[in-house]
């Protein structure tokens, strides 16, 4: 009751309910308030303090041997790393091998979405959208999730229309339903509605957190951009990112709009975001701000095994799985990965196969 109304101190009520329930001997108690305080601590944005809740209860599940509680839990972590949009090739590497399992159906659906969008994030489009289609039976408790990480793949890949087509009366926690609001907004603005009309239809809901407020205001007052991002700042570097791109976009002057650029540069590259690094990119050439690109290096061609690995990369293979069907071992794979990388100049291995698939068609 205290979490769901968010009276003062209710996560800590929450932590030491688990704490004392473990100690009593009741496993399904402390289970399910750890399971409580993860899924409430991700719907308020606290994505960090979610993911670390996340993986300590994963640990002492694993302890008792407790398989369906555990994948539930590492799910739960993997989709809080997807959100915050950082280590995605790690997000990718370990979601996919969760994937690949006989899992719950709820830690099946967090998986996927983590899975899902931090492909579309690396430029992996096709692979994240045939993962999203071939799931069934869409627990109430993700589909929400899932919904958003759909329309979102869809606003990636350019098409603004795919993602607000899709309509849904499932309720969604509040930074869900903050980013299906955000992703309508985007859409909007990429079918051309540049004046703040698709505004309407993006921000329904009641109590918005803070980041979301934030940015959501800022797409009517551009200046506004600056303060949305850094709200966003410790709590998901993706949106972040958004953030500063679209104050790159919306502002003319470019002594204004260079710098926001610049750094939705520098983040979206560290991170790995290719996709919005992409987008940023065509917005700095409108102020004639070419940006050098690591290429791949001439001469470096791509082995027909690295191709092999890299084409099984890009659709959504375990490592595990790469191995077993080229019957070489998880090391070779990882090495094949790798070099790879180094041949095509690229900074992740879910860029690495994003490339990959460009050069082969």
């Amino acid at each position: 009751m205290r979490a769901g109304t968010r009276r003062p101190g209710w996560e800590y009520g929450l932590a030491s309910a688990a704490s004392a329930a473990g100690q009593a001997g009741d496993v399904l108690a402390a289970r399910w308030s750890a399971w409580l305080l993860v899924e409430t601590l991700t719907a308020d944005a606290r994505l960090t303090e979610a993911s670390n809740a996340a993986a300590a209860a994963a640990a002492a599940c694993a302890g008792d041997l407790a398989y369906s509680w555990q994948t539930r839990f590492i799910a739960a972590q993997l989709w809080c790393d997807a959100l915050r949009g950082e280590e995605i090739d790690e997000v990718v590497r370990r979601a996919g091998d969760l994937t690949d399992r006989t899992l719950p159906a709820v830690a099946r659906g967090y998986a996927v979405a983590a899975a899902s969008l931090a492909e579309a994030d690396g430029g992996l489009l096709a692979p994240a959208r045939a993962r999203l289609d071939a799931l069934t039976g869409r627990p109430a408790s993700t589909g929400p999730v899932l919904d958003w990480v759909t329309r979102e793949a869809a606003w990636l890949d350019g098409q603004p229309d795919h993602a607000t087509s899709r309509a849904t009366d499932l309720p969604a926690p509040p930074l869900v339903d903050g980013l299906r609001r955000i992703t309508a907004r985007w859409a909007a603005y990429d079918a051309g509605d540049t004046g703040g009309a698709g505004l309407a239809a993006g921000d329904a809901g009641d109590r918005p957190l803070a980041a979301v407020a934030a940015t959501l205001d800022a797409w009517k007052a551009p200046d506004l951009f600056a303060a949305a991002a850094a709200a966003w700042h410790d709590l998901a570097r993706r949106e972040e990112v958004r953030c500063l791109l679209a104050q790159g976009m919306l502002e003319e002057d470019a002594e204004l709009a260079v710098p926001a650029l610049l750094e939705a540069e520098r983040l979206a590259e560290e991170a790995g975001l290719v996709v919005l690094l992409g987008r940023t990119r065509r917005a700095l050439r409108r102020h004639a701000i070419r940006r050098d690109t690591r290429g791949r290096r001439a001469g470096d061609e791509l082995t027909d095994r690295e191709r092999d690995v890299l084409r099984l990369v890009a659709n959504g293979e375990p490592t595990r799985r790469i191995a077993g069907q080229l019957g070489i071992s998880r090391e070779t794979v990882e090495t094949h990965i790798r070099s790879g990388m180094r041949k095509l100049g690229a900074r992740t291995r879910t860029e690495a196969a994003a490339l990959a698939i460009e050069e082969l068609g």
